[in-house]
C-alpha cells in the first residue's frame, strides 16, 4: 500500500462485509466463507481467515444481553420458565447469526489495516 492511499475504517468496511482495501467488493462469497479475491480491486483474500477470533466477543456480548433479558423476564414480567427459555434461545440464535459475519469481517479488516495475520506476518498481497 502506498502512502498516498487512503486507509478506510475497519468499521466502514469489515463490519459491513466489504473489502478492507476498497470498501466496495464483497468480503464473503457465502455466509462465513471469505472470497478468494475482491471483485473490484483484486485484493487477494484467499489466505485470510479470522478463524474463531470473533466468537469470544460474541459470547460475552450475547451472554450479557440474554442474561439481562432473562432476569428482566423473570423479575419484571414474571414469565413462565418455558417462555423465558424459548425466547432466550431464539434471541441468542438470532444475535449470533447477525453478529458473527459482522465481527469476523471487522477482525479481517483490522488485520488488513495493521498488516497482521494469524502468524504475525502480512497475509495480504497488495
Amino acid at each position: 500500500m502506498s502512502d498516498s492511499e487512503i486507509m478506510l475504517s475497519p468499521w466502514q468496511t469489515g463490519f459491513r462485509g466489504r473489502c478492507p482495501r476498497c470498501g466496495e467488493g464483497r468480503l464473503y462469497k457465502s455466509f462465513l466463507n471469505v472470497t478468494d479475491q475482491c471483485a473490484v480491486c483484486d485484493l487477494d483474500l484467499s489466505k485470510e481467515d479470522a478463524g474463531d477470533g470473533a466468537v469470544p466477543f460474541i459470547v460475552f456480548l450475547v451472554g450479557a444481553v440474554c442474561s439481562g433479558f432473562g432476569v428482566w423476564l423473570h423479575l419484571v414480567v414474571g414469565a413462565p420458565i418455558w417462555v423465558a427459555a424459548l425466547l432466550l434461545t431464539l434471541l441468542c440464535i438470532i444475535l449470533v447469526l447477525i453478529l458473527l459475519p459482522k465481527t469476523k469481517g471487522l477482525l479481517i479488516a483490522l488485520q488488513y489495516v495493521n498488516r497482521a495475520g494469524d502468524t504475525g506476518q502480512n497475509t495480504f498481497e497488495d
